[in-house]
């Protein structure tokens, strides 16, 4: 076939796929064409989702995305989650720290030219869409450090932004934020010069700039590694997300994306006196705080594999006392006692007796 014809045909497809509306790029030709979800918005440093106030509080699964059986077991825990507070979970595009026996072991939803592979899209669209139903809010990390050296230049950096962002505002998917880069100028492991220091703010504004040019009703920010100097402020930035020990940025709406985790890879869901009085003093922080959230994280939540050979692992588990009682369930209850179960748009606490009739 001749070459201009070639290229005239592969022009007339794209023109088509885009004339079919929204959606269309990423479905069949004869789908219909996709609902929304509730939209998440930010009004005044505060959270909204559909119209309504919400406060926030997450749980990290990003490595929730690895395969459909594991994407699976995450849906099927989304009522446990909101049954105890829980109206926010993330999840990654570039997998995060595997644990053990394999810290490289979390998934890569991206080829290396940056495109969105359509099996990851598939999963995280269902994933958005069950937890819309639940009236929850996804938080999607697009970059990891763990994976970033997997695109091959900063074009596929580029592609990568702008393809995921493409996605979600074709197949209207708006109960999400997106934390472009986890980790910007990780010490170690971020390999692309865009995603580190030096000139940061330029940086994390030109991320932030290639992603609303495909998703510009989607609030966004960068979350800079914990230990790197990195600023949480940039130019357009819209979510102020930090990590671990970093303190509480003093202004605007903040989302602390990876609380410090108390169990360790190979050791995971195991905790001591010290690891709980520490995590409950540490949540007890965004109680009063309307104009943020906190994303819980765990070793034995994302871990890949892990001691357990379970992970990663969405289930509650036990209270993590020890080898036979691996688990995260003292901050579902903690949740469910000091701020209620999530029924969209609020959270509702028991009375006192139906706290003893449990």
């Amino acid at each position: 076939m001749p070459m201009t014809r070639t290229l005239g045909l592969s022009l007339a497809l794209v023109s088509l796929i885009w004339s079919l509306g929204p959606g269309a790029a990423w479905g069949k030709p004869d789908d219909p064409a996709p609902q929304s979800t509730k939209e998440f918005e930010i009004r005044d440093d505060q959270a909204y989702l559909g119209g309504q106030p919400v406060k926030l509080w997450g749980i990290r699964c990003n490595n929730a995305l690895m395969s459909p059986a594991v994407t699976e077991r995450h849906i099927r825990c989304l009522d446990t989650m909101t049954t105890h507070g829980i109206n926010l979970i993330s999840v990654a595009l570039q997998g995060t720290n595997g644990g053990f026996p394999s810290v490289d072991a979390g998934p890569n939803g991206y080829r290396s030219d940056g495109t969105l592979r359509p099996d990851f899209a598939k999963r995280l669209e269902e994933l958005i869409r069950e937890a819309d139903k639940r009236g929850m809010v996804v938080a999607i990390y697009l970059l990891q450090p763990r994976k970033d050296q997997e695109l091959r230049n900063e074009a596929a950096v580029k592609k990568a932004v702008e393809e995921t962002g493409r996605f979600l505002t074709e197949r209207r998917l708006k109960n999400v934020f997106v934390n472009l880069m986890h980790e910007f100028s990780h010490l170690e492991r971020a390999d692309h010069e865009v995603l580190r220091e030096p000139d940061g703010p330029a940086k994390k504004a030109k991320l932030t700039a290639w992603f609303h040019s495909t998703a510009p009703e989607i609030e966004a920010g960068i979350c800079p590694n914990h230990k790197s100097g990195s600023l949480v402020d940039y130019p357009g930035v819209q979510i102020r997300f930090f990590q671990e020990e970093m303190p509480i940025p003093a202004h605007g709406f903040v989302v602390n994306a990876e609380t410090h985790d108390n169990d360790e890879p190979g050791n995971e869901g195991i905790f001591n006196a010290f690891h709980l009085e520490s995590m409950r003093t540490d949540w007890e922080k965004y109680l009063s705080l309307s104009r943020g959230a906190m994303i819980f994280h765990s070793a034995y939540g994302e871990g890949v594999t892990t001691a357990t050979g379970t992970g990663p692992n969405p289930e509650r588990g036990g209270n993590g006392s020890g080898e036979k009682d691996r688990g995260v369930r003292f901050y579902y209850d903690w949740l469910r006692g000091n701020v209620g179960r999530w029924q969209y748009p609020k959270h509702v606490k028991e009375d006192a007796a139906s706290r003893a009739s449990r």
